[in-house]
């Protein structure tokens, strides 16, 4: 009877142990997944001379932005998904080196008509995974653009909303950026205000739409009569 007993709780601590290790097993997997549409966008990206081209194609649609911001009349300025992620691979390693936290490397974006999700690969010690952020993007009201944050994940595991919203707003302070925190739905979202006078001229943003693909931003600039 002793030994049957033994038998028993040798096969109980045996399952208990086995389930410990099986959720590890399948934590560390969960946790190293890579998303499909970041497997994609870091494989097609592989050309240096495509990347190139998209980071300085992004950076005339910036300097287009701040043109139509100067010059009165209407504007519209619209980034693309190859543009973006052109820049993330070429312009931002180059020319903002320290951009990034340490451990954090190649960033992409997915944009689609509903969100944006954006990811990137950490690597702490011998773990290598990915972090990705879904929001929504759009205007709020007139020169209020809205960042609605739905989910944060580390491979396919939940990720605390927590530390990404407290690393934008130190990133906010540290750029002088006004940001004020509202909640829809129980949904964090960052509204950031786009300041309407700038020199002589008056600012309207009216348009922040997402595509397949793209990113769209008008508006109207006109001479400050004050």
């Amino acid at each position: 009877t002793k030994r049957k007993t033994a038998r028993i709780w040798y096969l109980l601590a045996g399952m208990f142990l086995g389930a410990i290790v099986g959720a590890g097993v399948w934590v560390y997997w969960a946790a190293c997944q890579v998303p499909l549409w970041y497997q994609e966008k870091t494989q097609t990206a592989a050309d240096r001379d495509a990347q190139r081209e998209a980071s300085d194609q992004m950076e005339q649609r910036v300097a287009d932005l701040v043109s139509g911001l100067e010059t009165t009349g209407r504007w519209k300025v619209v980034f693309t998904e190859e543009q973006i992620n052109g820049w993330l691979a070429h312009g931002l390693p180059k020319k903002h080196r320290n951009a990034l936290p340490q451990g954090f490397t190649d960033p992409r974006v997915k944009i689609t008509p509903e969100d944006v999700s954006g990811a990137c690969r950490v690597e702490r010690g011998a773990v290598s995974a990915i972090v990705s952020l879904t929001v929504d993007v759009y205007l709020a009201e007139p020169n209020v653009v809205a960042v609605r944050f739905r989910r944060a994940r580390l491979g396919r595991l939940a990720w605390p909303l927590g530390k990404v919203l407290d690393g934008i707003s130190q990133s906010a302070r540290a750029a002088e950026v006004p940001l004020a925190w509202h909640q829809v739905e129980a949904d964090p979202v960052a509204l950031i205000r786009i300041p309407d006078v700038h020199r002589d001229k008056r600012i309207r943003i009216e348009v922040v739409q997402l595509g397949e693909g793209k990113l769209y931003v008008a508006g109207v600039t006109e001479r400050d009569k004050r």
